[in-house]
C-alpha cells in the first residue's frame, strides 16, 4: 500500500461540502451555475492554506449531478449539468505549490436530480446506472490525471441501510474507473461509516475507509484498522451539518481543546482525520470556523 503512505503521513486535512444546496452569506441562493462562476477561489484556497491542512476533499457532485467544470461525457447524458469554469483545475493550481493534495467527493446517486435519475435508469435498472457512474468517473479521472490524488465515493450502503444502492456496483470495476487517469490515486467507498462491514465485498479494493461519523467518539486500533483492513480514516461535520443549508453563520460544534485532543489521539493511533467545513456559496469559510481552524494549527494539530 505504498500509494497510501502520503495520506497516512499527512494525518490531517479538510473536507468541504459545497453543493447545489449551499446558501450564500446573506442566507439566500443564486443559481448553481452562477455560483460556480462567482466562486471566490482566491479567498477559499487562501483559507485552506492558512489552516495548515495537508489535503483537501472537495465535493464535485452531491444530491444533484452538477459538476463545477466542463465535462462532455456528462453533457451528453444530461445537458446543462456542467460549467465553463473549471474550479477543480483552479484549486489544484492554487493548492499544489503549497503541497496540499486535492481529493474529490463523488455521489452518483443524484437523489434530488430527476433528470439524471431518469436518464441513467437509477430506479429501474441498477446495473445500467452503475455503468453511467463508471463512465463519468473514468472521464473525470482521465481529465485530471495526477491532479486528483483520491476519491471518496458516497451511497454504497449495504442492503437494509439503503437498498436502492450498494449492490448495483462492481467495486473492482468502479475502482478501475476511478484510477484510470492516476493509478496511484486512493479510493474509499462509503459503505457504513465507521462501523465494521457486514460482508467482505469491497475488501482489498478500497485504500482507506470512508469513516463518516456524527461525533468525535471513534478511534483507530492501529493504522490498518479501517473497514476491510484499510487505512483508518475519520470524517466528521464540524460546523453546519455537512452543508450550509440553514440561515446564520456556521459555527464549530465542539470546543477547540476537544477537537485538538481528538485529532492528536487519532493520529497517534495510526489514523487520519478530515475536519468537514460547510462554506458559504461564495466559497468563504465562516469567521467562527476559521478561528477554530487557525487555533488548531497554532496549537500543534500537525505535530
Amino acid at each position: 500500500m505504498k500509494n497510501i503512505d502520503w495520506f497516512y503521513n499527512a494525518g490531517y486535512g479538510i473536507f468541504c461540502h459545497w453543493t447545489t444546496k449551499t446558501l450564500n452569506k446573506d442566507g439566500n441562493q443564486i443559481p448553481h451555475s452562477e455560483a460556480i462562476e462567482k466562486f471566490d477561489i482566491d479567498t477559499f484556497t487562501s483559507q485552506i492554506i492558512d489552516t495548515g491542512a495537508r489535503f483537501l476533499f472537495f465535493t464535485i457532485t452531491h444530491s444533484d449531478m452538477y459538476v463545477p467544470f466542463p465535462l462532455k461525457e456528462l453533457d451528453d447524458i444530461v445537458p446543462d449539468h456542467t460549467s465553463k469554469r473549471d474550479l477543480i483545475n483552479e484549486m489544484y493550481e492554487k493548492l499544489n505549490p503549497h503541497g496540499i493534495k486535492l481529493m474529490v467527493y463523488f455521489n452518483g446517486d443524484g437523489s434530488t436530480d430527476p433528470e439524471w435519475k431518469s436518464k441513467t435508469e437509477s430506479k429501474t435498472n441498477p446495473s445500467v446506472h452503475a455503468e453511467y457512474c463508471y463512465k463519468i468517473t473514468e472521464a473525470i479521472s482521465k481529465k485530471y490525471g495526477e491532479k486528483i490524488c483520491g476519491w471518496w465515493i458516497d451511497c454504497c450502503y449495504e442492503p437494509g441501510i439503503c437498498s436502492e444502492t450498494g449492490l448495483r456496483y462492481d467495486y473492482n470495476k468502479y475502482a478501475k474507473a476511478l484510477k484510470a487517469g492516476n493509478p496511484d490515486s486512493i479510493v474509499a467507498f462509503n459503505f457504513r461509516g465507521v462501523e465494521p462491514w457486514g460482508s467482505v465485498w469491497g475488501k482489498g479494493i478500497s485504500d482507506f475507509q470512508a469513516g463518516e461519523e456524527n461525533d468525535l467518539a471513534h478511534y483507530p486500533d492501529g493504522r490498518f484498522s479501517g473497514e476491510g483492513d484499510t487505512q483508518w480514516f475519520g470524517l466528521c461535520w464540524m460546523d453546519d451539518y455537512w452543508v450550509h443549508e440553514k440561515q446564520g453563520e456556521p459555527k464549530p460544534v465542539h470546543s477547540n481543546e476537544k477537537v485538538l485532543n481528538y485529532i492528536k489521539k487519532v493520529k497517534k493511533g495510526g489514523g487520519v482525520f478530515a475536519y468537514n467545513v460547510a462554506p458559504y456559496q461564495e466559497g468563504h469559510i465562516s469567521e467562527h470556523t476559521m478561528k477554530q481552524l487557525l487555533w488548531l494549527k497554532e496549537n500543534g494539530v500537525n505535530d
